[in-house]
């Protein structure tokens, strides 16, 4: 009977039916049976058998079972409600205090407590993160008899050193100083306390003076030199181990990655007798974080077999190259080949490569994707789909999602700032800037770059000082040449030239020569032939040779007709051997990517391209807009 109504239990599906039966184990006087009680009470708190009041259901089902509910139905509810490891609280309705509370009540019922009941009891002290509740929990343990528990006492050494003040490992020390009796798990425990608050010296005398250790001993100490970057004493760490296993040496893999030395970590990868899907992405990654593109692609090519970090390790290496189409073929790859579901990280990067490609077809794409798996919108993607929406000129989709987003950031708000901006919708940005300050956000330096960038885009002149007067004097935020490029462009656009120039020359920040470029497109703009020779010079002056600003300066003095000048400035690069870096350009025709570069012979149909452009060249140069002509030679 009793086996069949357990089979029951485990297999509720609504709490009508726990209801049926719990009145059946009532009527035949089971409710308080050893086996089946606490099957009954995780019955109770399964999140598709109650609603959310099912820890009360939970504890009245123990109430009920008074002295005769056992430790284990006790421990059952505790376990839950401290939540699982590395998490928060135990679901809805639940929170670490509740499993405080149920504890009292389980020792109010008489009921006693082993030594599962303190570890779960520790878990919710680690998730309220504060020390008195630990203390209390610490004054059970050696009042109920579990002073001398090994695993308890392991327990506690973690909690104290996870609720402890930041860089102080007192608390765990005392904790293991007053264990009696200690384990390899002990020593590895506040080995990695040390390790982890930075003492590698005080890490490593507990670590010599350990009476035994195993491969878990030795990755605790290289690990923590990797982290803190100190990859020779890591290496001195891992050449002494007697054993090691795969951890190990990724461990070295990843430390010699992080820190840029692609071929120590090439070196010890190609020493592995047993590679496994971390090692083949630690690599693909460190070649990836050098630039090394096509190193990364032919490792990802070679491995033997891929996880879904794997690809998203690929993707995003594309895209923090820039090479965005090609993250976006990875990407189709996988879902193709791979056969893999896109987790956060795959629908970040996918949408940032949309963003830069302003790819409306994936774009579309991709929105449909969230709505058909209702997937929970984070922070990190809400920002990245509200990014994608406005650069794919969709900025009424990116309000929506930033209307539904319950929880932002400052980069959230930033965000949408720019997405209006971008499309032109440069009052609405304002509002959004004045939303996020009527909530009492806590502001940054970005927010108002963004803000600012607005308003000289808009030629919003008083709302521009105004906000660079509020973060100023309001928010105490000391202005960055940003903030200041943006006050200049803002006075450049609204062509009070003169002033512009007297606020750079009044700026605490010695202008950089982007500060003087920026002007230098109002003067071009307000046709201030003057003050555009003025500007010129103040630029070479400070980066005579940067190919980019040379060639702006040319092609200024192209405009003017001082075609002197444009040869000037062009013998002067060929002199020093500048070469001005060609420009790329990316379009999307249907579901393919195409990129130009100046100068590009590379494409299929250039052939038909170029006689497109000629093409187009001949009408400008028979419009009446003649004095663009010598513009555009000079670019050519």
């Amino acid at each position: 009977m009793e086996q069949e109504l357990l089979r029951i239990l485990r297999s509720l599906k609504s709490p009508r039916q726990l209801l049926q039966i719990h009145a059946q184990l009532l009527a035949r006087g089971l409710a308080a049976s050893p086996r089946l009680l606490p099957a009954l009470v995780s019955a109770a708190l399964s999140a598709s058998s109650a609603p959310s009041s099912s820890p009360r259901h939970a504890a009245a089902i123990l109430r009920a079972a008074g002295a005769a509910a056992s430790t284990v139905a006790h421990n059952t509810l505790i376990e839950r409600l401290a939540g699982r490891r590395g998490g928060g609280g135990g679901g809805r309705g639940c929170s670490p205090e509740d499993a405080l509370a149920a504890y009292a009540a389980m020792r109010a019922a008489g009921v006693d407590p082993n030594g599962f009941t303190f570890t779960f009891l520790l878990r919710a002290c680690e998730s309220l993160g504060r020390l008195p509740p630990c203390r209390c929990v610490h004054g059970q343990i050696v009042r109920c008899g579990f002073g001398s528990d090994v695993v308890v006492q392991n327990a506690l050494l973690n909690v104290y050193y996870k609720c402890g003040d930041p860089g102080d490992v007192g608390a765990a020390r005392r904790a293991f100083d007053g264990m009696p009796d200690r384990d390899v798990v002990s020593w590895n425990s506040i080995v990695g306390v040390y390790m982890s608050r930075g003492d590698a010296a005080g890490a490593m005398e507990l670590f010599e003076a350990m009476p035994e250790r195993n491969v878990v001993s030795w990755n605790t100490v290289v690990a923590g030199f990797t982290r803190a970057g100190d990859m020779v004493s890591a290496r001195s760490v891992f050449d002494r181990m007697p054993i090691r296993d795969a951890i190990s040496w990724n461990l070295m893999i990843s430390g010699y990655a992080t820190s840029g030395d692609v071929e120590a970590a090439r070196s010890l990868f190609d020493e592995m007798d047993r590679k496994d899907v971390v090692s083949w992405t630690a690599m693909v990654s460190a070649y990836a974080k050098i630039g090394d593109i096509d190193s990364a692609k032919v490792l990802f090519d070679q491995m033997p077999v891929k996880n879904l970090v794997s690809w998203n390790a690929m993707i995003t290496a594309y895209n923090h190259n820039s090479r965005y189409d090609e993250a976006l073929r990875t990407f189709q790859q996988m879902m193709i080949e791979g056969g893999f579901v896109p987790d956060e990280a795959t629908l970040v990067s996918v949408a940032s490569a949309c963003a830069q490609l302003g790819s409306s077809e994936y774009c579309n794409w991709l929105s449909s994707y969230i709505s058909k798996r209702n997937t929970h919108i984070t922070v990190a993607l809400g920002n990245a789909v509200i990014d994608m929406f406005a650069k794919c000129g969709d900025v009424g989709r990116a309000r929506s999602i930033f209307d539904k987003m319950k929880t932002r950031c400052i980069i959230t708000w930033t965000t949408m700032i720019s997405g209006f901006a971008y499309n032109g919708r440069f009052r609405e940005a304002l509002l959004i800037y004045n939303e996020m300050c009527e909530q009492g956000v806590e502001l940054d330096d970005t927010v108002f770059i963004a803000a600012l960038a607005a308003c000289a885009h808009g030629g919003l002149l008083q709302e521009g000082w105004r906000i660079f007067k509020q973060m100023v004097e309001h928010y105490g935020i000391v202005p960055r040449m940003e903030h200041y490029g943006c006050i200049v462009d803002l006075l450049g656009r609204a062509g009070k030239l003169q002033e512009a120039v007297r606020f750079i020359e009044s700026m605490p920040l010695k202008p950089g020569a982007v500060i003087w470029v920026t002007l230098l497109s109002s003067c071009i703009a307000h046709s201030d032939a003057e003050l555009t020779e003025y500007v010129s010079t103040k630029v070479l002056e400070i980066e005579p040779f940067n190919s980019s600003y040379q060639v702006l300066v040319s092609n200024c003095s192209a405009l003017e007709g001082r075609w002197g000048s444009v040869m000037d400035a062009r013998k002067t690069m060929r002199d020093w051997g500048v070469e001005k870096t060609p420009g790329s350009s990316l379009i999307q025709v249907g579901s393919e990517v195409h990129e130009f570069l100046a100068k590009d012979t590379r494409h299929q149909k250039i052939k038909e391209i170029y006689e497109t452009l000629d093409g187009l060249i001949a009408i400008i140069r028979h419009s009446e807009h003649t004095p663009w002509i010598g513009y555009f030679s000079a670019l050519w």
